[in-house]
């Protein structure tokens, strides 16, 4: 044990070590300027930041920066970053995955400044995630993309939302990628335009993206892209367009897979509110990864099961495309729920994935019914139903620690089930569009979605999120329903562990002659003890919404 002056002595040593300087600022705009170099696989390039100073007193600048890039020059700008890159160099460190700018003079708290890097490397994708340098079928450069997993940090410096995924840049970016010729290069946002480089051997793409985003979802695609713009004709979308970029290889299938755009907008616009970047585009752009969520230009590698479908081939991925083509319906949806509306920390990820995975069900359920929708359900279910499967994934956790497949699939399954508890359907889509719409370009906690909830239904809904999002693990019914001349006897067990307490509705109908009726009972922890009269020997006894609850069961019903 320390004695107690050096305990005294060590506390501001400590806290100093734990300061995030990362919290100093708040970004306003990104402005990121790279050159693609295919084969030397290379890139080079600036990054701007427009930001304001949060802290009382700013001495420097702390940026996110990957292993595989490395800083060559820092400079404070003498002009808003639109403006250009003039300006005067500044001092700065790299080490460990961060670069520390050291400014001239310390800033005050409002102050509007703008930092610019230049920076190159040989970033690398693994797997699914990071920076893919490949080939088209037919040989040509083939870049793409994928960096929620490995944070954008990892192809350009910035304040990463790995980290922060608090501040996203209030103006969004400025994006130019100059390329090979013959080469296309897609990015976030619409196209400001293109222009060759004197020599004829280059050409520089420039795109400009409006809203917030997160850094991940900004995105890099190079390839020999053919470009599709097909009007749309749907009311309340926002929009009166969307595009496709895909290789020349494959227009064919695009032309038929992207057939189902049109009424996918149609029905999250619907349940969600209008799409959420008109100034921008929805876009499809086609990589080679299976896909990601990047803002207005949603990453598109599945298998294009229509046309596989229709020339009796098989489908790679066909365990996913039972139902519907899930890279183009899960990532679309992302557009409202992780792009539109953002986690305020990374405990709350479930914002992003377990509301794009509903999504998925809720375009089932408009175009095949809830039935079809059911099923689904069903399908998921095995994979939401861990014992220690816990929604809220904690506090002071980066998005590594917290990503895992339970945010998807315990995510879609809660709403399932909170729809189920609040039984009146009006008020469900209302609160569903409610909460998008009021945390549309801002990000939002648990907390939020649960005060606009309580508002629509002039109900409580705390017990729920503490026994669903909070605790881990999910209820367990077992007994049995048994009809008799009295009445239907209710002898059930909610089993609890330790420590966790569940409370649900459990709907029973049944036929009393001709006469069809029902009740919701509420099951609290332990055993449940009930008859309920009727005036004849109840027949045809069904819980028809448990199914749409997340709960192991086993019950016998006589």
């Amino acid at each position: 044990m320390l004695q107690p002056l050096a305990v005294l002595f060590l506390i501001p040593l400590l806290q100093a070590a734990a300061t995030d300087h990362r919290n100093d600022y708040d970004v306003q705009l990104y402005r990121l300027d790279l050159e693609v170099q295919p084969e030397t696989k290379l890139i080079s390039g600036r990054v701007g930041m427009e930001f304001h100073v949060t802290a009382d007193s700013m001495s420097r600048v702390d940026l996110d920066i990957g292993k595989a890039l490395k800083a060559e020059q820092a400079w404070i700008l003498d002009q808003p970053l639109e403006k250009g890159w003039a300006g005067r160099k500044l001092q700065f460190e790299q080490a460990a995955g961060s670069l520390q700018i050291q400014l001239a003079q310390p800033a005050k708290k409002g102050e509007r400044l703008a930092i610019a890097i230049r920076y190159s490397g040989s970033p690398r994708g693994r797997g699914f995630s990071g920076f893919h340098w490949a080939k088209t079928p037919s040989g040509k450069p083939w870049i793409n993309t994928s960096c929620q997993g490995p944070g954008a940090q990892s192809w350009w410096p910035c304040k990463a939302s790995f980290f922060h995924p608090e501040d996203k840049p209030d103006r969004g970016m400025l994006i130019e990628y100059t390329v090979p010729k013959g080469l296309t290069a897609v990015a976030n946002g619409r196209l400001l335009g293109s222009k060759k480089s004197k020599d004829g051997k280059w050409t520089t793409w420039s795109w400009r993206h409006e809203y917030p985003l997160c850094t991940y979802s900004v995105t890099l695609n190079v390839a020999p892209y053919l470009h599709r713009k097909i009007p749309l004709k749907v009311k309340g979308t926002g929009l009166d367009s969307f595009e496709y970029w895909v290789l020349p290889e494959n227009i064919e299938k695009a032309d038929l897979q992207f057939k189902d755009v049109p009424e996918m907008l149609a029905i999250y616009s619907k349940a969600f509110g209008p799409f959420p970047f008109p100034k921008s585009k929805f876009a499809l752009v086609e990589t080679n990864f299976w896909g990601m969520e990047h803002s207005t230009a949603v990453a598109y590698g599945s298998s294009y099961p229509k046309w596989l479908q229709k020339h009796g081939k098989r489908d790679p991925h066909g365990s996913r495309n039972k139902f519907y083509d899930y890279i183009l319906i899960h990532e679309s949806a992302h557009e409202w729920w992780g792009n539109g509306v953002s986690a305020r920390t990374w405990g709350d990820f479930w914002i992003h994935e377990g509301f794009g995975t509903y999504a998925e069900g809720v375009y089932l359920e408009a175009t095949r019914g809830r039935k079809e929708a059911d099923r689904w359900f069903r399908t998921i279910r095995g994979m939401a139903m861990g014992p220690q499967a816990r929604l809220f994934r904690g506090k002071n956790v980066d998005s590594g620690q917290a990503y895992s497949g339970v945010i998807y699939y315990k995510g879609a399954w809660v709403l399932n089930t909170l729809r189920t508890f609040v039984d009146d359907d009006e008020v469900w889509w209302k609160t569903i569009r409610d909460f998008n719409m009021a945390f549309r370009y801002k990000n939002a906690e648990t907390a939020d979605f649960q005060a606009i909830l309580e508002k629509n239904t002039g109900k409580e809904w705390k017990q729920f999120f503490d026994e669903w999002v909070y605790q881990p693990g999910v209820p367990k019914l077992t007994g049995t329903i048994t009809a008799t001349k009295e009445g239907i006897v209710v002898d059930l067990d909610n089993a609890q562990r330790t420590g966790r307490v569940y409370h649900l509705p459990l709907d029973i109908t049944w036929l009393e002659g001709r006469k069809e009726k029902k009740t919701r009972l509420w099951l609290g922890p332990g055993e449940t003890k009930k008859v309920i009269p009727t005036q004849r020997k109840a027949k045809e006894v069904h819980l028809p919404t448990l199914d749409r609850i997340l709960c192991g069961r086993r019950i016998e019903i006589s």
